[in-house]
């Protein structure tokens, strides 16, 4: 049981508050000092406490009895130290206050803070004259506020009604959330989380069962290989082919880039298929300008300056290769046996001609899994039937002179993606070399193994 404290209750005037005098105090430690506040009062049995600040490590407790204990909400409790530390902020304060009773109150306070030990109520005047001398000596240079002495200042206890706010106020040390250790909310909070994981999984699966058994009742109703079929014919209509006559169109239009239009030198021409466009990078020599190189240039082609002695010239590809129909027939595309036996031995012949030659491995090409309508209106993807092989692609990059591709032989079912040639002017012509260096990108593609 908590020892009886010494405390008086002083209302204040005009309103249903009081203010008390006579608390305990005493610094608390910790990062929130407010929680370590709480935690005090409930250690020391108090039934209200009070800071002189959030950030203070000073705190107030009142172990209060009788009707203070059961006080309504409506009637409120003050610090009257705290008050008195909120009027002084800087400094060595002692208040003093003779009491109707012929008590004395006393407080201490240093640079705003109540010290431990300095709210006290004394039974009478002599000995609150003993305890004010004893303070003056321990403390020094001492600011008496009340008392009759030399350089005392004046002091009521009205005056503290002003500083009657949330700093000064006392609250009930009842037990809060706040108050609880971080590592039980984690622990707690580790607890709910796995219970409701394991609720929510078990009731996952369940529904998961129940929608897979009744996804493949409804597509034993459908004919998951004609529904694949039409996927696989739509999405070939969406896939545009070259093949050797798609190449040779572009290289007649490659060929139609002049090397020195107007003095301007060709560096290099970059076509692709796919956006129905080309490009060139001329430089600048000398005694030419924009004038010169614009008309020599062909006609409907366009040029911008990138810097001073370096244009940038488009053009469109002819509407034959840009326009045509020509996407990819699933029934001409050939197998991994067909282009061992036919196109591998015609590029090993060609080989010599060429810098490089690379073929990727087979891999499946994506095709976009066809749905049904599900009785919820959602829609479901229908799993691919074993017997449905989705066709494969190869990618192919070729590094040559530009006369070598003119014998390059491609299967129907292939794509350009693009076609680079560089003008090297100094190089020198060999059966693998030549003024003009290109490189080839495309994809072949193949029948599923």
């Amino acid at each position: 049981m908590a020892r009886r404290q010494n405390y008086r209750i002083v209302p204040i005037p005009g309103t249903p508050n009081s203010l008390v005098l006579g608390m305990t105090w005493q610094t608390v430690l910790g990062q929130d000092l407010t929680v370590a506040a709480m935690r005090a009062a409930r250690q020391a049995s108090a039934t209200h406490f009070t800071q002189s600040g959030p950030r203070s490590p000073a705190v107030g407790l009142l172990v209060a009895s009788g009707r203070e204990r059961r006080a309504k909400a409506r009637s409120r409790l003050y610090s009257a130290a705290a008050a008195f530390a909120q009027l002084q902020r800087h400094g060595t304060q002692v208040a003093y206050a003779a009491l109707a009773s012929g008590e004395v109150w006393i407080a201490v306070v240093v640079d705003g803070v109540v010290q431990a030990g300095g709210d006290m109520v004394l039974a009478d005047v002599p000995s609150a004259r003993e305890k004010l001398d004893s303070l003056i000596q321990r403390y020094g240079e001492v600011v008496v506020h009340g008392a009759e002495a030399d350089g005392a200042q004046p002091f009521a206890l009205n005056q503290l009604a002003t500083q009657t706010n949330q700093q000064s106020s006392l609250r009930r040390a009842a037990f809060r959330l706040s108050m609880v250790p971080p590592v039980w909310w984690v622990a707690l909070g580790l607890l709910l989380a796995y219970l409701a994981w394991d609720a929510a999984s078990s009731w996952w699966q369940s529904r998961a069962a129940r929608e897979q058994a009744r996804l493949h009742a409804m597509q034993d109703a459908v004919d998951a290989k004609a529904v694949w079929r039409q996927a696989l014919a739509d999405w070939s209509r969406s896939v545009r082919i070259d093949g050797e006559s798609g190449l040779d169109q572009i290289l007649n239009s490659i060929a139609m880039a002049p090397v020195d239009p107007g003095r301007w030198l060709l560096i290099e021409v970059d076509c692709r298929p796919e956006a129905g466009t080309c490009s060139a990078v001329y430089r600048r020599t000398r005694l030419a300008d924009s004038h010169t190189l614009k008309a020599a240039l062909p006609t409907g082609w366009k040029f911008a300056l990138h810097d001073i002695d370096t244009a940038l010239v488009q053009w469109t590809l002819p509407a034959s290769v840009t326009e045509r129909p020509a996407t990819l027939n699933l029934n001409a595309i050939p197998s991994e046996q067909e282009l061992q036996a036919t196109w591998v031995p015609s590029w090993q012949a060609l080989r010599p001609a060429l810098q490089d030659f690379s073929l990727s491995a087979p891999t499946a090409v994506s095709v976009r899994p066809p749905n049904i309508k599900l009785p919820n209106g959602l829609e479901q993807p229908i799993d691919r039937p074993a017997s449905i092989a989705l066709p494969a692609m190869r990618s192919l990059v070729i590094n040559a002179p530009l006369r070598s591709l003119y014998a390059l032989a491609l299967p129907p079912a292939t794509a350009l993606v693009q076609l680079q040639v560089r003008h090297q002017p100094d190089a020198q012509p060999r059966l693998a070399t030549s003024e003009f260096a290109v490189t080839l990108k495309g994809i072949l593609y193949v029948q599923a193994r």
